[in-house]
């Protein structure tokens, strides 16, 4: 087999994306390496080390593949796990919609372990994680046997390059809600990393919300407007109980007065099913005899003045309904 052969079927194993170190590891000389990367020829140069054994625009797997092969050490075989892809390109490969179609992810970020010498270059942005032990996290093999970070770290990571706190407010509520991450280990990643990352007010609101129950976009909206509005925090996302009996979980719930809140959004919900599930939810809390006051996003953006006002008077008249049998819990079901 001649060195071009045994290149071809490299090239093959790895969606046409290697290094010059392999290819002369193959045996393939520097000058037929120069020869096919001239203006024109079969391959290009895609970064520093990292050839593409075609030519045309790359898809956005190579991309991927290619950001690790350049953030791999020099002049090595690249190992498994030495290099993680993270940042926004995780996030839209997890299926993140706010996170756009992976074909759209302008910056590859990739994680490597501190002291490493690598800069950031063209498409590629280069993390390094901290020198204390367990600084680069495991990270896993995906489907297409690339080595990624999970959606937590890939959030934190890309929470400083967000330019709007909305952005960051939705990637984190659709990561929850979609089970991509646990809310504990979202807090750990977003609270536990550099402190640089942790002090952003972005990262301290997400942190907020999460912490007191908060899983949507839309709730964290809704509670600013409580708050504009002067009323008390309610509890968010708690688990009702009717005489012991699982009843329901509201968006917002005031257990003194016995009064919910419902954030009625089919935007702001992953699937239909999640609305209607919200519908239910908000019918089985009205057949208990407890008040529901339901608003969509637009009207607490629009006419929150009607919403408080109507939450008020029920606050001031409560408590409702079989106040005296309904307990709750923190924790969701």
């Amino acid at each position: 087999m001649s060195a071009l052969d045994s290149v071809r079927l490299l090239g093959a194993d790895q969606q046409h994306i290697v290094t010059r170190a392999q290819l002369i590891e193959h045996g393939v000389p520097s000058g037929t390496i120069a020869h096919r990367l001239r203006p024109g020829g079969p391959w290009q140069r895609v970064l520093p080390r990292v050839i593409c054994l075609q030519s045309g625009r790359l898809s956005a797997h190579q991309r991927l593949r290619a950001a690790l092969s350049y953030a791999a050490p020099k002049g090595e075989r690249p190992r498994p796990g030495a290099v993680l892809l993270t940042g926004l390109a995780v996030l839209a490969e997890a299926g993140l919609a706010s996170a756009g179609h992976p074909a759209d992810v302008d910056v590859v970020d990739v994680l490597i372990p501190n002291g490493r010498r690598v800069a950031s270059r063209d498409f590629v942005r280069v993390h390094r994680a901290p020198l204390r032990p367990g600084g680069l996290p495991a990270g896993f093999q995906r489907e297409d046997g690339l080595w990624s970070v999970g959606v937590g770290r890939a959030l934190a990571d890309a929470a400083p390059f967000l330019g709007s706190g909305r952005h960051f407010r939705a990637l984190c509520a659709e990561a929850v809600q979609g089970r991509h991450c646990e809310r504990a280990e979202l807090l750990s990643r977003l609270l536990g990393g550099t402190s640089s990352t942790a002090a952003l007010p972005q990262v301290q609101r997400v942190a907020d919300e999460l912490t007191c129950g908060i899983y949507s976009v839309a709730e964290g909206e809704a509670r600013e407007v409580l708050r504009r509005g002067g009323l008390p925090e309610p509890l968010w996302n708690p688990v009702l109980l009717l005489d012991g009996r699982f009843l329901a979980i509201p968006d917002a719930f005031w257990p003194q007065a016995c009064v919910a809140l419902e954030v009625d959004s089919r935007a702001w919900h992953l699937r239909p099913a999640d609305y209607e599930r919200t519908l239910t939810r908000g019918n089985r809390l009205q057949a208990a005899r407890l008040p529901v006051v339901r608003a969509t996003p637009h009207q607490l953006r629009t006419d929150a003045v009607s919403v408080i006002r109507e939450l008020r008077t029920l606050l001031a008249t409560g408590p409702h309904g079989p106040w005296n049998r309904i307990s709750w819990s923190r924790q969701r079901i």
